[in-house]
């Protein structure tokens, strides 16, 4: 785990990755001073989301020490099933699971649950995708349930973000961050 006062986050992303999943938690974790980095999970330095934004300057996934990251954060999309089909991605999704802070959104939300880390716990997920997790489902935007942070869809990434600061820094950061994008008005 990271020993700075500053938070670190990883946010892995695969081809087809939903871009506002991906891009709208490193942009609001950034602006609250967490160093969020975009890891490309096929070891690429660029990579091309659901909608055709080619995103460049990632770290290649071999090249990130996850030792060192406070939070691994999984974009939903198409993506996710290169995310799901990867053993590394998923031994790191359970890891975080139970030792630190996981943030899942979409449809990437639905591979923590098929690992069985909501067991017992409250969490969200894209509709279609749930699946009896053995947790409670809430239709709701975002969800915090202990170490782990779950966003619905598109429509929740905002909120997703904001939780992610409030877990990871403080609910009064992630105030300032929401007054400061004028989400809060």
């Amino acid at each position: 785990m990271n020993t700075t006062d500053t938070k670190t986050a990883a946010i892995l992303l695969a081809p087809g990755f939903e871009e506002i999943e991906g891009l709208t938690p490193f942009d609001l974790l950034r602006r609250a001073g967490i160093d969020t980095t975009l890891v490309s999970v096929e070891n690429k330095t660029g990579c091309t989301g659901t909608m055709g934004l080619e995103v460049t300057g990632l770290t290649p996934m071999k090249d990130y020490d996850f030792t060192k990251a406070d939070a691994l954060i999984i974009p939903g999309g198409p993506g996710y099933e290169v995310l799901e089909q990867n053993q590394e991605v998923t031994d790191l999704i359970q890891s975080y699971g139970r030792d630190k802070t996981l943030g899942a959104i979409c449809a990437g939300s639905s591979i923590p649950g098929k690992l069985g880390l909501y067991k017992d716990r409250d969490y969200t997920v894209v509709p279609d995708l749930n699946g009896d997790f053995g947790g409670t489902f809430e239709k709701v935007h975002a969800v915090i349930s202990g170490n782990i942070v779950t966003g619905i869809s598109v429509g929740g990434a905002f909120e997703f973000a904001l939780d992610l600061i409030r877990v990871l820094k403080s609910p009064e950061a992630a105030d300032d961050i929401a007054r400061a994008t004028c989400w809060t008005l």
